[in-house]
């Protein structure tokens, strides 16, 4: 075996400054791009194929970049990290260190961020379902608890009365946007449920009101969608202030699109591909919410979740091809070690692609279809990905995978890769490779069932 080179520190492509506006602008929206120097097949060499690459730089860029787009005079700004997007203990630390809060939909959310010493206060609790249990431990310690329905306002008002104490809560507004609407999460706007949610808290002795929320959809590519929740949501500041009741917190949730490219068939129809980055959120969002403080007690505190605008384009997928092919139906194509269930964006998303090949006599790029290791004829990875001729052994590295490919990844015939920190001085794993062992911890063959030879 070849003595392994030593570590070089990447060297990366810094974020591109977008133009100005009203608001100061980064352009989160645009990926960055890996520099030749960024020696890929060194890194699959030490740490195996395939391996996560999270650039530490480009997270942390994202989420200043996002930060001070969303900030404005007389408006206090906090970012809190959707967990689920990427729960990934390292991802949500270097956050965490930038001052992002935390934003969760499950005790196992909660669990990881008070473990990871995020204060109670700092923590959004969401979601459609929260035990008892969970509502006790959240709202006794202090978290902001969005209430999504009524039922879940019933269990709040039952676990504040035990606590003998008035507790923070929010309530999730939830505003029609088209003809199919995240009908599942909230409290009705268009139906009135919300305002018959604020006229119940107004009564309840143990529920203080600090925050109204929204969230409505995801990889929103339209701006109009928060300006219209913002137009609701202050409505209802105006109603909760009529009522005695006293919010400071206006959260407009996540659902900000990342620098991928929906596939077609996922895309909003009529929307042009490139965005002036997020400054048009922006705008949608802060406009209205400044001219509407005094609703919010003259200085609001806004909240933002995002998830995917903040982690998407910091992390990579480098692999080797295994295979190469050529189907008579679509052309050449290759096959892959991670398929999509590592890989399960790859069904929405053209994932950028660059195939890591050192020989530029190698031919013309053509249109290539890459298949992972799976045994499905689904495993696509990418469809027509323009790549030149390829080799068995070529790396290939797949870009924009941080926002769900973590969290929602499956030990489905192969174990799961490694996750390696790229920082500004060392290659550091964060999520070691996965055994067959690991994808069988937790199971157990009973003793009826062993055989002589039995190492299970």
């Amino acid at each position: 075996m070849p003595e392994t080179p030593p570590y070089q520190p990447p060297q990366l492509t810094r974020l591109s400054v977008g133009r100005m506006g009203k608001h100061r602008v980064l352009d989160v929206l645009a990926a960055p791009t890996l520099d030749a120097r960024w020696d890929v097949a060194a890194l699959l060499e030490k740490f195996g194929s395939p391996v996560f690459l999270v650039v530490e730089d480009v997270l942390r860029d994202l989420y200043r970049g996002f930060r001070d787009t969303f900030t404005a005079p007389g408006i206090r700004t906090r970012v809190a990290y959707s967990y689920k997007t990427n729960y990934l203990p390292a991802v949500c630390a270097v956050l965490a260190d930038e001052g992002a809060w935390s934003e969760v939909v499950s005790g196992m959310e909660y669990a990881l961020a008070r473990a990871l010493g995020t204060p109670p206060a700092h923590i959004v609790f969401n979601g459609p379902y929260k035990t008892h249990a969970e509502l006790e431990t959240a709202m006794g310690e202090g978290a902001l608890v969005n209430i999504d329905g009524f039922d879940e306002l019933d269990a709040v008002e039952q676990v504040a009365r035990s606590l003998r104490r008035k507790v923070r809560i929010g309530v999730r507004v939830g505003v029609r946007h088209g003809a199919h609407g995240w009908t599942k999460f909230g409290f009705g706007y268009e139906a009135g449920d919300a305002r018959r949610a604020l006229q119940r808290i107004a009564r309840a002795r143990h529920l203080d009101l600090v925050a109204l929320h929204s969230h409505s959809g995801t990889f929103n590519r339209d701006p109009g969608i928060y300006a219209s929740s913002v137009k609701a949501i202050i409505e209802l500041a105006r109603l909760a202030r009529r009522l005695d009741l006293a919010p400071t917190i206006i959260d407009v949730g996540g659902g900000f699109p990342s620098s991928n490219r929906l596939k077609p068939a996922w895309d909003t129809p009529g929307r042009r591909a490139e965005t002036n980055g997020l400054a048009e959120y922006a705008d949608a969002v802060l406009t209205p919410v400044s001219r509407a403080k005094d609703v919010f007690g003259g200085t609001p505190t806004l909240i933002l979740e995002p998830g995917r605008a903040v982690v998407d384009a910091a992390a990579f997928l480098a692999s080797t091809v295994v295979a190469v092919k050529n189907e008579p139906s679509h052309g050449p194509a290759v096959v892959i070690d991670a398929g999509v269930n590592i890989l399960p964006t790859a069904y929405w998303y053209d994932h950028p692609v660059e195939a890591i090949v050192n020989d530029r006599t190698v031919g013309e790029p053509r249109p290539t279809r890459i298949y992972g290791p799976l045994c499905m004829q689904i495993d696509v990875v990418r469809d027509r990905a323009p790549l030149p001729p390829l080799k068995v052994g070529t790396p290939i590295v797949l870009s924009n995978v941080g926002a769900y490919c973590l969290s929602q990844s499956m030990q489905f015939i192969q174990p799961r890769p490694a996750v390696v920190l790229l920082g500004k001085e060392q290659a550091e794993v964060v999520r070691r490779r996965e055994t067959w062992r690991d994808v069988f911890a937790l199971d157990v063959v009973p003793d009826r069932l062993r055989r002589a030879a039995d190492a299970f």
